[in-house]
C-alpha cells in the first residue's frame, strides 16, 4: 500500500499501527483527554508534546503516539487535581524517569 493510501486509511480509521505503534489524529487525543483542539496544540507549542507530522502536498497530519497519549492522560490527571501546567508536566516527567 502507497503512503498516500495509508495517510488515508489512518484518517478514515481514526487510528493506525505504524512501525508497531499505534499512531492518533489529534481529534481522537481531544476525544480521549476532554479537551480541545486550542489545548492540545498549546501543549505542543510549550513543547510538552511533539507529533509526528505527516506531510502530503500542502497538508500536513499530526499522528501521536500510545506514549504521547499516556503522557497527556497523567498531565491531565494533575491539571485536574489542581497543579498548574508546570507541575503537572514535572510531576509526570519524574513518573516517568523512575519508571526506566
Amino acid at each position: 500500500m502507497c503512503l498516500r493510501a495509508e495517510i488515508l486509511n489512518a484518517t478514515n480509521a481514526g487510528k493506525r499501527n505504524m512501525a508497531n505503534t499505534t499512531w492518533y489524529k489529534s481529534s481522537d487525543v481531544t476525544r480521549k483527554l476532554d479537551i480541545s483542539l486550542r489545548q492540545l496544540y498549546y501543549w505542543e507549542l510549550k513543547g510538552i508534546v511533539k507529533p509526528r507530522v505527516i506531510t502530503m502536498g500542502a497538508r500536513e497530519f499530526k499522528r501521536y503516539s500510545e506514549h504521547d497519549l499516556r503522557r497527556l492522560e497523567r498531565i491531565k490527571s494533575y491539571l485536574d487535581q489542581g497543579y498548574t501546567l508546570a507541575a503537572a508536566v514535572q510531576k509526570t516527567l519524574q513518573e516517568q524517569g523512575s519508571a526506566n
